[in-house]
């Protein structure tokens, strides 16, 4: 059964909380799965190209910062609004609010440019 996009980006929210949650906790069995979780829902974006970019409009658009790193990935990685999405995780690796987060989105940014 095909998931509808507003079923989509409320998993994806959930799980992207939840695992941003648990990155700043230190809890990586609960980021794990959160992060398996999301892994699964991206794999099935990817075979809607166009649910994925509808559903990614919202994403990137998040007050959730670690929804934005996770969505602004995928955007990259599916060749979707790649300015827009680096511009974002720029912005997002220079907050210092985030702690570990902001050195998520540096990371998804130096993958994006091919730098690891």
């Amino acid at each position: 059964m095909k998931k509808s996009s507003s079923m989509l980006i409320d998993e994806f929210v959930k799980n992207a909380v939840i695992q941003g949650n648990a990155t700043l906790e230190g809890n990586y069995k609960k980021g794990n799965k959160a992060s398996d979780k999301l892994s699964k829902i991206i794999e099935g974006m990817k075979q809607d190209i166009n649910l994925a970019k509808t559903t990614l409009d919202v994403l990137m658009l998040s007050e959730e910062p670690n929804v934005k790193i996770w969505a602004c990935g995928m955007a990259i990685d599916i060749d979707y609004k790649t300015k827009e999405a680096e511009q974002i995780l720029e912005e997002l690796s220079n907050s210092s609010e985030l702690g570990i987060l902001s050195f998520n989105a540096e990371m998804s940014l130096n993958v994006s440019k091919g730098e690891i």
